[in-house]
């Protein structure tokens, strides 16, 4: 089964040896299983400042790019991204500000749920959220302690 990786467990890798040694231990045997979606390459861009944080972002999303294995959302997902946040803003308008927020972790999850991927995250809440409106495999983790 195809895996999708949320920003945050490759942030996590980035961040700390505590969170490359979970995620060279955890990911990289299932390295032929795993894509990127393109909204998490640009995150993780986006929060490279330096040179070493680009060549680190590099270092886990490159390969996958090389492979053909990046997931753009489609012009379906957009449509289905906007009706996710109707949904959610009707049915639970307490949400209805973080709606903005979340459109990247919607799009994420619509890319998981089209290649058939679980996707896993230290984010479950916000996960749930989507998941209440739109059914995909999803697998919250917890960080290493201490890192």
């Amino acid at each position: 089964m195809p895996i999708l990786l949320d920003t945050n467990i490759y942030l996590y890798a980035i961040r700390s040896e505590a969170g490359e040694v979970f995620f060279e231990k955890r990911f990289l045997p299932l390295v032929f299983q795993t894509h990127v979606a393109a909204v998490v390459v640009e995150e993780l861009y986006a929060g490279a400042l330096d040179k070493q944080a680009v060549r680190l972002v590099e270092k886990y999303v490159g390969a996958l790019e090389r492979a053909g294995r990046i997931v753009a959302p489609n012009s379906q997902d957009w449509k289905d991204a906007g009706k996710i946040i109707a949904r959610i803003t009707q049915k639970e308008p307490a949400f209805k500000a973080k709606m903005q927020q979340i459109l990247n972790d919607i799009l994420i999850a619509l890319a998981a749920r089209r290649i058939g991927a679980d996707l896993y995250t230290f984010n479950g809440d916000d996960f749930e959220l989507i998941r209440r409106h739109r059914n995909f495999s999803l697998k919250v983790l917890e960080p290493v302690a201490g890192s």
